[in-house]
């Protein structure tokens, strides 16, 4: 038996009940949690939807935000459904429950989609719940305004706005948590256990509506992926103020046009296919009632209390020279020459980075490399914590996580953080059958626990991996992972190896082909990186 019409606080909706394996299941697609954010509502907080009459068939996904698509890889490695139309008209959200009755109280997941703040949308094929809600989880998936749509901040907004102009896409998640603290009892779910997530931009989204007095401390727990946000500042509205301006030059558009005439334009002369991220609107900005502090740390001095934190980061993705792409690795950047590739690259470049460390910690003895493993190594050594601060690194290190870890011990000792490196390697491509699987290759790059924690690996799909058992048997235990996390503020559970928290000896789990348990400062490397991020981040723990 699954849920039938469920009653919400707008009208009734049916969704659809899955067959097979995930008979029971039922998910509800483009349920409205706001009005259209179209016209006289552009630019504007989001207003609630309107009733309607009768049931409202909920079967089919409501249209993707407003973006520039990704590029011809991404679609190809995560778009592999086809892209989804997009339309100004994007506030809605997706349930998926196995809950068989209303107020059942299964724990609710909340998740945010990455792409930063600019792209990507809320039912990717990677992030399919069907899992997650077999495993007694409600999950739910949010969509809201991106980009131009989402970030734009301009002084006529901020004139009418009393101030508080811009972060559109981010009252968006605060009106979707609103609806689903209102309406998740009538699909199974309890309001009282939230956990928010989101990997990569969907992680700054989940950290922030844990510290938002706007949130009112309904968020219990917090999973970011790729990664934890912590240390990451915010842009002033001074400096959004002239991003706004440079992106209506682009558009042709005088600086001081009304907020008003910028309602009444058709979308496609307001959104520019042709636009850089430089001049693209697709950033919070301090704002009391929302973003309370300059950075995200600030935030967190501020306002967090007791939420406990899964985060994740991927060994790959870590920035050795201040190259964004570096960072996602879609491909080793050593193929452009931008890449370390010998050993004499490798202990150049650290003994730039790391000073007067190089020697103390007598690094060329400390770490043998060769040609061959250069280029791991120096990512795998990023990615622990040996990288600058600058691009994505602030969001991307595992000690800087470990260290979270302690934060929390002092500020909120009854949170719990855990803290894991994702090292598990799959096939660069679909059809890359023969280099399968080779660091050499390609590492745990940007997004690919994606598949596993969702445990949304499918077979024979063109352009899917050509996945192995193996693969499906990590799936399932780091989906197990996910949902004891989400039930309860505690990944570990029958049947897993232990996961040991970070709170009080750096704990972390090492997720590869072997799943590793640390803790405590394992010799002398991670006394080199500890002591480097302490002094990289102006840290004192």
């Amino acid at each position: 038996m699954a849920l039938g019409i469920v009653k919400t606080t707008y009208g009734l909706v049916e969704g659809e009940e899955y067959g097979g394996e995930f008979a029971g299941i039922t998910v509800f697609r483009g349920i409205p949690y706001a009005a259209p954010p179209t016209g006289a509502l552009r630019f504007r907080p989001p207003e609630n939807p309107e009733r309607w009459d009768g049931v409202r068939t909920c079967t089919e996904f409501a249209p993707a935000a407003m973006q520039i698509p990704l590029s011809d890889r991404h679609e190809k490695e995560y778009y592999f459904d086809g892209f989804p139309r997009m339309s100004e008209d994007c506030l809605y959200l997706n349930i998926c429950s196995g809950a068989e009755n209303a107020g059942e109280k299964r724990p609710v997941y909340v998740w945010y989609h990455g792409g930063g703040l600019t792209n990507c949308y809320a039912y990717e094929p990677q992030f399919n719940p069907q899992v997650l809600a077999k495993k007694g989880i409600v999950v739910v998936t949010v969509a809201q305004r991106l980009n131009v749509f989402g970030y734009l901040v301009l002084p006529q907004f901020d004139a009418e706005q009393d101030g508080h102009g811009g972060n559109y896409g981010f009252m968006d998640q605060v009106k979707a948590l609103d609806w689903i603290t209102e309406n998740i009892a009538a699909f199974g779910g309890d309001p009282d256990n939230i956990t928010v997530g989101g990997q990569s931009g969907g992680a700054l989204k989940a950290a922030m509506i844990a510290v938002s007095p706007a949130g009112k401390n309904r968020v219990k727990r917090v999973i970011s992926e790729s990664g934890l946000k912590w240390k990451i500042p915010f842009k002033s509205r001074e400096e959004a103020y002239e991003i706004g301006k440079s992106y209506l030059k682009h558009l042709g558009l005088p600086e001081d046009i009304s907020a008003d005439e910028l309602r009444a334009l058709p979308t496609e002369k307001i959104f520019s296919m042709t636009a850089t991220r430089a001049i693209t609107p697709g950033d919070m900005v301090p704002d009391e009632m929302l973003v309370p502090g300059d950075s995200v740390s600030e935030c967190f001095d501020k306002y967090l209390g007791k939420v406990d934190f899964l985060n994740l980061c991927n060994w790959g993705e870590a920035d050795l020279f201040g190259n964004s792409v570096s960072g996602l690795n879609e491909k080793p950047m050593r193929e452009s020459g931008k890449e370390i590739s010998t050993a004499a690259d490798f202990y150049r470049h650290f003994k730039n980075l790391l000073g007067p460390l190089y020697e103390k910690y007598d690094f060329e003895n400390l770490v043998s490399v060769t040609d061959e493993t250069a280029f791991q190594t120096a990512h795998w050594l990023a990615v622990c914590g040996l990288a600058g601060s600058e691009g994505m690194n602030v969001s991307r290190n595992l000690m800087l996580n470990r260290m979270f870890g302690l934060y929390m011990d002092q500020k909120a000792p009854e949170a719990k953080v855990y803290d894991g490196v994702w090292r598990y390697l799959i096939p660069l491509e679909g059809e890359d059958v023969g280099t399968a699987r080779d660091c050499r290759v390609s590492l745990a790059w940007h997004s690919t626990e994606l598949w596993f924690v969702f445990a949304s690996l499918r077979k024979g799909i063109p352009a899917s991996r050509p996945w192995r058992s193996c693969d499906f048997q990590m799936a399932d235990k780091m989906s197990s992972y996910w949902a004891n996390f989400i039930k309860s503020g505690d990944p570990n559970g029958e049947g897993l190896p232990f996961w040991p928290s970070a709170n009080e000896n750096y704990g972390y789990m090492e997720l590869g082909e072997e799943l590793k348990a640390h803790e405590g400062m394992e010799g002398r490397l991670d006394e080199l990186i500890h002591e480097f991020v302490q002094r990289e981040y102006k840290l004192t723990f």
